[in-house]
């Protein structure tokens, strides 16, 4: 059996003066006494009741059926993963968190304790873009972990798969490997690429250029900075973190985050070609509980609870002032926030984080945006001190407001405070318990939505739009009755959820709107009366689609969206001059599995009043 042995951190040092070089720290990051804060109450965690132990990447090596290992893999990955878990020691101690980084298993000889797994798929027959693949390659990984006594599911997981075509003769490199992450405080997995180019002994070189099919024309070290940066970056995800971008001032003074573009810009600085990577202060503050970096396994198994109130919002010069409350069923060390414009993924999501004080009241800012005229939706995360958090790697499952960036780049929360206003009457409204006189008290909007969700839920009573008197103007849909209506999952429903609740897309709360899971369909009968149509098709919050929305007139197309992912919105103002009969259809691009489709404020108007 072959010894091994472990790179392990020394113990968490408490004081500050401990941590070496630190970053300087920008206007609305937390301060130096609130990260002192959280060392004393990791601390405390750790050493009251403790229980240690060493938590390791498990590290496998997967090669298709009909290929070997790359030239000098071994050697090669070990220099990689060495470098790797160097970054993340050395991020951590800028932040004040000495002594903690990944833990990576080592033999006696000084290399990996590879993991090696002959995969049952041929190379031909892996794909990166297939996630049954990824999932094939993990079945072939389980199974070497568990007959070396190890349970995988139980553990985070780096596989590097060898699926790699360099062609050394035309120095082009191409791969058609999975490539992602997921993961918690208690396991994870991370699919990765080697070939014979991966080493970080090459990121300093500036010359000996290659063609990669997807960078096209870059340097050796250029490539070694995106594909080392990638490992380091979906490891990231292994451990829970989810996408961020930098702020402008963190941008000129620290580089690249990690979990933003920071794949593509690792080790620039050994080149002189950049400021390089670093990790986020609210990403450090997540893994500093992480039983990775903590060596502590109390607790591991508990899921993070946590109740947020006591909510202000202020759009400020520098960005976006929230004031709150946290109470969880674990101590909280930190909380983080993260605004997500629409479109273009979360990579472009700001990033911002506070420290709660005892009685779990926090403020922070969030960066101004650096986008404009585009819908954004605030997700809010709570830490533990067990490395558990209320959200994981997609902010999507965070508590979520919508907010708006102006076009001067200034953040619009007043659809988040509605939310907020809307949450703190509706238990007791549902309940019956609300008093009229105190319903009245609320801001219109909120009443609105109140009062539509009280009245049936059902055609009888809407109106037929072919009859409706030519002097109404405008007609929200789902006040009328459809010739026709069906949905994939949970009934139709009119201004609201299958359970009864608010209907909120990307904008955030809707007076009007139809529930359209895909793949659903409303047919109304226009009569040839109306004259446009207006609104918007959009995922429900915690929906994760893709879908499509489509309108006909007379079973001609008038409108047809993208495809619409989380935070979509696809507004729409068609021609229904001469319409008889209205169709809306929503469809599941994939799939149907979290297509929750929804027509938001769907109105019928009369040109000109």
């Amino acid at each position: 059996m072959r010894m091994l042995r472990f790179l392990f951190p020394l113990l968490f040092c408490v004081a500050a003066s401990a941590a070496g070089i630190l970053k300087e720290l920008l206007p609305g990051e937390p301060t130096r006494e609130d990260l002192g804060r959280v060392r004393e109450k990791l601390v405390q965690w750790e050493n009251e009741a403790p229980e240690k132990a060493v938590r390791v990447m498990r590290i496998c090596y997967w090669s298709p059926a009909d290929r070997e290992p790359q030239p000098d893999y071994h050697a090669r990955l070990t220099r990689v993963m060495k470098h790797v878990q160097e970054f993340y020691r050395r991020e951590m101690e800028s932040w004040g968190f000495p002594n903690r980084t990944i833990q990576i298993e080592m033999a006696e000889d000084g290399l990996l304790n590879l993991h090696m797994v002959q995969g049952r798929l041929k190379s031909e027959e892996c794909s990166e873009s297939d996630p049954k693949d990824g999932r094939e390659i993990k079945q072939d990984c389980l199974k070497v972990l568990r007959e070396a006594g190890i349970d995988g599911e139980k553990e985070t997981v780096v596989i590097f798969c060898n699926l790699a075509d360099w062609d050394a003769e035309t120095r082009t490199m191409g791969h058609h490997s999975p490539y992602y992450a997921s993961g918690d405080n208690r396991h994870g997995t991370a699919w990765q690429v080697d070939s014979p180019l991966l080493d970080a002994d090459l990121l300093a070189e500036n010359g000996q250029m290659l063609q990669d099919r997807q960078y096209g024309r870059v340097s050796l070290g250029k490539y070694n900075s995106i594909f080392i940066g990638g490992v380091c970056h979906e490891l990231g995800h292994a451990l829970g973190l989810p996408h961020c971008k930098e702020c402008t001032a963190a941008r000129r003074l620290r580089g690249t985050t990690l979990m933003g573009s920071g794949n593509r810009t690792y080790g620039e600085e050994l080149r002189r070609a950049g400021l390089g990577t670093f990790l986020s202060l609210p990403d450090a503050l997540k893994l500093a509980a992480h039983p990775q970096f903590s060596g502590s396994v109390k607790e591991i198994g508990t899921r993070a609870k946590a109740e947020f109130s006591a909510w202000e919002l202020k759009p400020v010069e520098g960005g976006l002032l929230v004031n709150g409350k946290v109470v969880a069923n674990l101590p909280v060390h930190a909380v983080l926030a993260y605004a997500d414009p629409a479109g273009g993924g979360d990579y472009n999501s700001e990033i911002a984080a506070a420290v709660p004080l005892g009685d779990g009241r926090f403020s922070l800012t969030l960066p101004k945006a650096e986008k404009m005229n585009v819908s954004v939706s605030l997700h809010f995360v709570a830490v533990c001190v067990n490395g558990a958090a209320t959200a994981g790697v997609w902010s999507s499952q965070a508590v979520t407001m919508n907010a708006r960036i102006t076009a001067d780049s200034a953040y619009d929360v007043s659809k988040a405070v509605q939310k907020i206003e809307f949450d703190k009457h509706w238990t007791v409204f549902r309940e019956g318990k609300l008093p009229a006189q105190e319903l009245a008290k609320l801001s219109p909007g909120v009443q609105t939505i109140l009062r539509r969700l009280q009245s049936p839920d059902g055609v009888k009573g809407k109106a037929a739009l072919a009859k409706v008197a030519a002097n109404v103007d405008s007609l929200a849909l789902s006040d009328a009755a459809p010739l026709h209506a069906e949905t994939g999952y949970g009934g139709v429903h009119f201004d609201r959820t299958p359970e009864g609740g608010p209907l909120s897309g990307p904008e955030g709360l809707f007076e009007h709107g139809l529930y359209a899971h895909a793949n659903s369909v409303y047919e109304y009968e226009l009569g040839g009366r109306w004259e446009r149509f207006t609104g918007s098709a959009c995922l429900l919050q915690g929906g994760y689609g893709p879908v499509q929305a489509a309108i006909f007139g007379d079973d001609r197309l008038l409108w047809q969206s993208d495809a619409l992912k989380q935070g979509d919105a696809g507004a729409f103002n068609v021609d229904v001059k001469g319409v008889q009969k209205l169709t809306l259809r929503i469809t599941g691009k994939d799939s149907i599995n979290g297509a929750w489709g929804a027509w938001g404020e769907p109105v019928l108007r009369r040109g000109g009043r």
